[in-house]
């Protein structure tokens, strides 16, 4: 009788195990993007090249035989963006226990204190928004892109900020704990199909941004006036004052990592509740 503790080895398990975490991550990363077509695209050749070595397709079998080595070199180039995400990703998860910091009740109500009115009183008057504040990784080469700031986070220094038709409205503010580092900067936007056309480029920045960082955005539309936060690529949308309190209370007062939380985040399927951008 075949002894299943030498087939079940816990090597053979975890081994397993991270291959299927690969695997998971790579079709969340590229689903709903482009690279999802291709994905198939080279899947379809792979199929095709089966087929005609089983039929013995010799003619049309070499020609597919140089396109896959064709694809080795292409591959690295048509996917580049979606291989930088992916590493960017690897590098943002918290593998490593203790690499976070926790902040101070204090200090996270004092910002937490100036953003919201402010956000808040945006919404009701429709003056458009977009708001990084930076956490464990650095937003510099997006700073970059914008006008320095320096200053100290308040509400009033926001307002003249966003105020319509005045050089710095465009663009986003970024925030790193109680500083305003830079205003009109320029972020990344989410290639998603799955976002809802009644959001514009502001959500999708917001997105975009919170797909390659762990930064917490908010944005205020311009239209509609929703106050809404991105993060891990989510949109949580058209959020009341004290879900928009709760959310940055409980997102900015960081606590140590656990090494696998990040990691089995999605597959418990924990959503707290929240109301996506399908709702807009």
């Amino acid at each position: 009788m075949i002894d299943l503790t030498q087939l079940i080895h816990p090597i053979a398990i975890l081994d397993i195990a991270i291959v299927a975490i690969l695997i998971y991550k790579i079709i969340s990363m590229v689903r709903g993007t482009r690279a999802e077509q291709l994905l198939k695209g080279i899947a379809l050749l792979l199929v095709l090249n089966v087929l005609c070595r089983f039929l013995r397709l010799t003619t049309v079998t070499w020609i597919l035989d140089q396109v896959q080595t064709l694809l080795l070199i292409a591959i690295p180039v048509v996917f580049q963006p979606e291989l930088r995400k992916f590493l960017e990703q690897l590098g943002n998860s918290t593998l490593i226990p203790g690499n976070r910091k926790n902040r101070e009740d204090e200090a996270v109500e004092q910002i937490v204190g100036q953003l919201v009115p402010f956000l808040m009183n945006a919404g009701r008057t429709h003056t458009g928004a977009l708001i990084a504040l930076q956490q464990e990784v650095g937003l510099n080469e997006y700073v970059d892109t914008g006008i320095r700031v320096d200053g100290v986070l308040s509400q009033q220094l926001l307002g003249n900020i966003f105020i319509v038709n005045t050089p710095l409205h465009d663009g986003a503010v970024i925030i790193k704990d109680n500083t305003i580092l830079a205003a009109s900067c320029y972020l990344p936007l989410s290639e998603k199909k799955s976002i809802s056309k009644a959001l514009g480029t502001r959500h999708r920045a917001g997105i975009g941004l919170s797909e390659v960082s762990d930064a917490i955005v908010c944005i205020v539309s311009e239209e509609t006036g929703a106050v809404s936060v991105a993060e891990h690529g989510e949109l949580y949308y058209n959020l009341t004052e004290n879900q928009l309190r709760h959310i940055l209370m409980t997102r900015l007062k960081l606590e140590a990592a656990d090494p696998f939380s990040t990691i089995f985040q999605k597959w418990r399927g924990t959503n707290d509740n929240k109301d996506k951008q399908s709702e807009a």
